[in-house]
This record gives structure tokens, sequence and C-alpha cells, in this order.
């Protein structure tokens, strides 16, 4: 059927309208309604995927009989919103997959799911849609039927109190939103493209708490609804592959094996496809049909276009290992087309967004469900990101780099580091998530070594959390500080952008990619980490470098070395403190991160993936000797008092208290930590499975014994920052002693379909393990410590702290 295309000229009158900063064309208006007659008159109209109409309010859809049963997704964003209420650029509501159906006199509006999946030619095929029905999100009338097309109308879709295109219930929890006024809530425009439709919607609602504005009791924000047209031909998928990680969708499968479903993951990624597929089969480097673009926000600043172009495109070389050329680009919006907007949802976009978030976000916005193909993706820059890099350079690079000792980075400095950060939002836009193996793949003398450090950064990957390089000494010489696209992300884009079109399916395309991983597997440079900060220290964030206690002892190198310095580098005349603290406040934040990732390894063990095929165990324990070097660095860098965050020339700059607690804090959440009830469960099997070979909790518990209470060997004043550490470590061991507790788990029963490590080992039941008797070991000890060093303590502040501890030790024992 011909879809009609006629618009009449005769004019009633105009509306014009537009998408303000985003951009639309003037519609024209729809006059004559003989044949249309529920169409009012003055309607304008727009045509593209369905042809739509508004007059005021009131919203048509004139949808072709081909478009009826297609996939097509739905979301809605922020386009300006009220303070506290998220951003502009911001998801308002998650993708949702619908399909317009006919039924009688009535098109309904379905949700589609697509988590469970069949072949359509297998007998399942019919049970698995029978257990996977479309929800009815809305019933429309048919108001008009001519042609090939319906007519309905969809005002109310958008305007009435929705959680599909209206606040979610957590904002309406945290606000207590009570209801949608209709009447202080419309339609602002609504816009036709080929393969999709863009609603603006203002919407208010009555809200008891609002996140601003407090007296009005009222909250308004303007929302942009887009749907658009899912490909008819899905994308051959791309199984998921953990030694290779990306972000993914998932299926249950009820096809692929007679006797039992299985849940398959499709990578999300863009569809790449060459122009010329016998030149590409030929090993030449080939354009792609549709190159990934991605779109500058006109609101960035011109001095960082040209660094936010390049973060993107240095990608180039990544997928010319995939075989493509000119892949993927950036350019700067259009600010003349009409039918431009950075809320479109055909658009790959960088939004410049001014807010006081010290951050960046990234990912796949709009994803087909059926193959994991990424149809728009989205950058968000903060302003305030570059208060935050500045920073990281100067805690972590400050004593070797002079461009950082100063209050304001040249644009040249600050233009390299936000490169930086767009390359790294663009691979999650790409489909990668943080990978902190690669900030751990080279050896702390590479790290230090100005022509490797110039060659590969970093770090093999520009997707994980180290930002900076700082174990780097000023004696080193002329290091490169930060990272870009590096060797996993260029075999990591070659894994997932390759053409294989000599498969027909994804488990065809399987033997050929295990391959190339096996070749690459033994290389610590091309493996993957998810973050396993809990037990892995070589996957921990803000960790860099192959040797996690030389690294953090070379870091805290650097942090020394800053602390004297910061009123110098950071005072302008004239100007507060406030920026000063501010830095002073990144030390701690900076000695925290230190410490942490060597907890970390504290009853750690190495995480390497591997398959079938592949020799050796997945987890292995950190052998004795790094623990205890561990242990030893906490005792060093943790426990000790932080003499060289106590300057009180700085502190007094800026605050009367807070040092005391603040040392308090930090330390007492180091402790906390590594006597954690899970921590202590991986050293009681790591004792249990590998005997002395292992670091196991009484060894432990004795050193940290030591390390907390070392001055009752002889020392005979126990300072402020001590007494509050000792204290803390009693009310943990109480904790450990009386309070801790977990419901012994059971073993996985026949109805469990996920059997898996989760559900195969039960909870860590800590009053039948060995870890109580321990604690009471090392009370009773302290104990006799105590009663003998109470005498000799010459200190008032050290007695009375001795004789509490004293007491304490006496009721839990």
């Amino acid at each position: 059927m011909q879809r009609p295309t006629t618009i009449l000229l005769l004019l009633l009158f105009t509306f014009h309208f537009s998408f303000l900063a985003s951009g639309c064309q003037t519609t024209e208006t729809a006059t004559d309604t003989s044949e249309r007659s529920a169409i009012p008159s003055q309607a304008e109209q727009s045509e593209g995927l369905f042809t739509v109409y508004q007059s005021g309010d009131k919203i048509f859809y004139e949808i072709p009989e081909e478009m009826l049963g297609r996939d097509m997704a739905i979301m809605s964003r922020i386009a300006k919103t009220a303070e506290g209420l998220g951003w502009g650029g911001d998801r308002l509501a998650g993708q949702q997959v619908v399909q317009w159906d006919r039924r009688g006199d009535k098109i309904l509006l379905r949700g589609v799911s697509y988590s469970n999946n069949a072949d359509e030619n297998l007998p399942v095929y019919e049970a698995v849609q029978n257990s996977n029905f479309p929800t009815i999100i809305e019933s429309f009338d048919i108001v008009e039927s001519r042609n090939g097309s319906v007519v309905i109308e969809v005002s109310d879709l958008y305007l009435k109190d929705s959680r599909l295109f209206g606040l979610q219930n957590r904002h309406r929890q945290q606000y207590t939103v009570r209801s949608l006024d209709r009447n202080r809530s419309f339609m602002e425009f609504v816009k036709a493209f080929p393969e999709n439709i863009e609603v603006r919607t203002v919407l208010t609602y009555n809200a008891d708490n609002p996140p601003s504005q407090q007296r009005t009791g009222s909250i308004s924000i303007e929302v942009n609804h887009s749907m658009i047209l899912l490909p008819e031909e899905p994308m051959r998928p791309r199984l998921f592959d953990e030694r290779v990680a990306m972000i993914s969708v998932s299926q249950t499968d009820y096809g692929s094996d007679a006797q039992y479903s299985r849940t398959k993951r499709y990578v999300t990624r863009f569809r790449l496809e060459p122009v010329d597929e016998e030149a590409y089969l030929r090993g030449e480097l080939v354009e792609p049909k549709n190159p990934i673009v991605f779109y500058i926000d006109p609101a960035t600043p011109e001095e960082w276009r040209p660094y936010f172009k390049e973060g993107i495109n240095e990608w180039t070389v990544a997928f010319e290992e995939a075989g493509f050329k000119n892949a993927i680009r950036a350019e700067m919006a259009p600010v003349d087309d009409p039918d431009f907007s950075l809320l479109d949802a055909r658009y790959s976009v960088i939004r410049y967004v001014a807010n006081p978030i010290h951050s960046a976000n990234a990912g796949p916005d709009v994803i087909d469900p059926r193959s994991g193909e990424t149809i728009r993706a989205h950058i968000n820059m903060y302003h305030n990101v570059m208060k935050r890099l500045h920073w990281w350079s100067q805690s972590q690079t400050g004593p070797r780099n002079p461009e950082v000792q100063k209050p304001h980075l040249s644009t040249e400095e600050m233009g390299q580091y936000l490169q930086y950060v767009v390359s790294h939002e663009l691979a999650h836009a790409l489909g990668y998530p943080h990978n902190q193996r690669g900030n751990t793949a080279y050896s702390i003398e590479d790290l230090r070594d100005p022509d490797f450090t110039n060659r590969y950064g970093n770090s093999s990957s520009v997707v994980g959390r180290t930002r900076f390089n700082y174990v780097a000494q000023p004696e080193d010489g002329d290091i490169k500080v930060h990272r870009n696209v590096g060797e996993y992300d260029i075999w990591s884009v070659k894994w997932a952008y390759s053409y294989l079109p000599q498969f027909d399916t994804p488990e065809e395309e399987q033997e050929l990619l295990n391959e190339w991983v096996l070749e690459r597997a033994d290389n610590p440079a091309m493996q993957f980490g998810y973050g396993r900060g809990d037990f892995d220290p070589t996957q921990t964030t803000e960790s860099i470098g192959d040797d996690w206690v030389r690294a953090s002892e070379l870091g805290m190198k650097n942090l020394h070395r800053v602390i004297p310095n910061l009123l110098t580098w950071m005072g302008e005349e004239g100007e507060t403190y406030d920026e000063v603290r501010m830095r002073y406040m990144q030390m701690f934040v900076h000695w925290g991160r230190m410490t942490e990732r060597v907890i970390t390894a504290i009853g750690g063990s190495r995480e390497e993936h591997k398959r079938f095929g592949q020799d050796g165990p997945v987890y292995t324990a950190l052998t004795k000797e790094d623990q205890q070097r561990s242990m030893n660095f906490l005792d060093e860098h943790l426990f000790a008092t932080p003499e060289w965050l106590l300057d009180k020339e700085l502190v007094r700059k800026f605050e009367y208290v807070g040092t005391v607690e603040r040392v308090r804090w930090y330390q007492v959440t180091g402790l906390n930590a590594l006597l954690s009830p899970h921590r202590l469960e991986r050293l009681v099997e790591q004792h249990a499975m590998l005997g002395d070979d292992a670091y196991g909790p009484a060894e432990m518990l004795d050193d940290l014994r030591g390390s907390i209470w070392y001055e009752l060997n002889g020392s005979d004043r126990v300072d402020t920052y001590r007494r509050n550490l000792q204290r803390a470590y009693i009310d943990r061991m109480e904790y450990l002693l009386n309070e801790a507790s977990a419901e012994a788990g059971n073993p996985p029963g026949d109805y469990r379909p996920d059997i898996g490590m989760e559900n195969l080992r039960t909870d860590f039941h800590i009053q039948q393990s060995d870890i109580r008797p321990l604690v009471m070991e090392q009370l009773r000890e302290l104990h006799s410590d105590v009663e003998r060093a109470i005498n000799g303590a010459s200190d008032r502040y050290t007695r009375t702290h001795l004789e509490y501890v004293k007491k304490r030790v006496e009721g839990l024992i």
C-alpha cells in the first residue's frame, strides 16, 4: 500500500515551532480535513516513519499497515529539568521494545521482550511464545482508516501519568510525587523522520518534596521521547566471551539443546559492514557502509573541540586492525540544520553538560535486543570533570610535572587530559566495560621508562580506571603521564568488529574467535579483568603496574612530595583557601586508594579468565610472601600515624578542626576492611587447602595485633591517632566475636536452574568457623600485653586509654 503524501496548501493559520536548541524544521499545516475529519484543520503535519499531526496538545499518528507488527524501540531523555533532578540529556526511562498491532477497530501498543527465544522452526518455539506474551501498554481507537493506513490519537500516551514516558519510581519516592497535573503539562512538538519519531513534552508533577523551589510543591521537566524503527533484518550477533568482555544483552535460548535451556549473551556493538566485501576478504582496508559518527555538542567550548575530536579519531587505528578504514569519526553537530537534534535517536553524540559533577559517562543508548546492535550511543562530558582532572594530575604526577604545579592548567595540558576522557568514554559507547587488568599489564620498570611509556602509555587499555602514571618518580625523566588507546583496545576491536561473512551463525564464528583469544592468552597486555576489587589486587580501581606493593610505595612517595608544596602551587593573591583545601582532601582520597589496593591482597587471589582447552586454574591464591609484604606495607603506610598529612601550617589555613577525625575514618575503614568476615573466610579456605604454604588467618591476626599494638612492647606513649585506632580494633574484634553472623547456606537444589559458583557455595557461617576461637585468642594475648604495659605508661592519656582497653577486653573474654 502507498502511504498518503498529499499535503493541502490552503492555510487557515500557521503554527511555527522548532526544536529550539535541538533544532527542528518548521512543519506544514494540514488544512483540508474533508477526508480526515478527525484531524483538526489547523494541525501541523510531518511525514516520516509515520505521518504525524499536531494541534496544540493533540497528537495523531497515521500508521502505515506495513509498520504494524514491526519492532521499535522507545526511550525518554531529559531535555530540560529542575535543579537537582538529573541533567539535560540524562535518560529518564529505560529502553522498551514495542510493536503497534491492530485488533478490530483498535490499535494496540504492545511491550515486547526478547529475553526468551527459540528457533521458529522448532516445536519448542510455540511453547516459548506462550510464555512470552507481549504486554498491552495502551489501546487506541482508530479514528480514520484509509488507503493502507490507520489514524489514532496518541495525546494521552505522552501526557498522562505514565511510568513509560514520565518520572520513574525512584524519582516518585525520592520527591514524594503525588500526581501529574495535566493542566500544567503540554505538548511542545512532534516530528517524524524516516526511521524515528521525536516527541517533546513538558510534564508537571505535584510533589511534597521537590528537588528545588520547595515552596511550589511542583516539579516541571521537559522530556524528549524517541521511537526508532529497529532493523527488519537483525544484525548477526556475536556471542559474549568473558576473556574479551563487552557490555552484553542476554537471551534464554530454548532451542539450542533439546534437554535444557541456555543463556546466550550477545555483545553490544555498532553494525560495521564493508562497502566492498571482496576487497575486505582479500585483506584490504575497506570503508564501512555506515561509519560510526559522533556529533559534538555546539555548546562545547571552542578550545576543547579539537581534543574531543581527537579522542574519537584516535580509535581509527583500532578499527583498522578489524579491517576498516575511516570507520569512526567526530563531527561538529550542525547548527543550521533544522532537522538535527542532539536528542534525536538516530545520532550518537558527545554532549557538553554544564553541571557541577566531576565526571563523565557514556554507553550504548539504543540497543537492538535481538542482536546486540548499538543503534545510538552517547558521551556526557560534564564541565567539572576538568576540576577532577586537575586534582588527579596534581596528586599523582605533581612532583615531576611542572604543568600541574599551578592553579590553572594550560589549554594544551587540559586538552590532552580531556582527549583521554573522551577516548575512555568512547570505549564504553563502543561496548567495552572497564578493563582493570589493563592497568596492571606492565611492570614497574616499564612504567618508569620514558621510551616505553611514550610508546605504550601507562596501561594496555584506555578503558581502565587508572588515570595517571603515579609510580614514575621525578628522577625518571620525561614520562608520559596519561594514556591513549592501547594494545588491548586494538585487539578487542579486532575481536568484536571484524566482519566474518564466511560464517552463517554466531556459533560457527566461535572456533575462529577462540583461536584469536588463545593466540594472545599468555600476554598480560591482552587480558581482561572486570575489577575484582574485593579479592584481586591486579584489578582494583586506580591500580597500576604488576606489583601492587611497589606501585603503592612509589605512589605514596609522590603524595608525600605534594603536601609541602600545595600552598605554593595553588596560591593566588586575593583568593580563598578553598582550592587548597580541596587538594588537601584529595591527598586523603589517594592515601585511601593506595592502601585499599594492598588490603585486597590479604586473602586475595588472582583471577584469569579461561575456558576448556586452556591450562591452569582460573583462581590462584596469592603467595604467602606477597600477602606478608602487603601486611608490612599496611603497617607502615596505613596504621602508622600519617605525619606527612599533619602539616599544621597547611591545615590551619582552612579548618580549625577535622584532621583527627579524618585520619581516624580512613584508618578504621581500612582496619574494618581487613577484618571483614569475607576476607577472613578466604584466609580460612586458603589455609585449609594450602596448609603452611598459605598465609593463614592465625598469622594474619598475629601480624595485625603486632602492628596495631606495637607500643605495648616498649614505648611509653600512644598518640591520639593510635589510641583511636586501637579502640576501633577492640570494636571490630567485639563485632567478630558477638555480632557478625550469617545463616548457614543450603546446597543447590534441583529446582535451581542456574547451577553456578554463586549457589554452589554457602554463606560463611562465622559461628562455626575458626574465626571466633582465633579472635578470643588474640584478645587474651592483648589482655596480657596491656596488663604489663599499664604500669609503665607515664603519659596520662596513654594510661587511661590502656585501663579502658583492659576493662573492655575483660568484658569480652
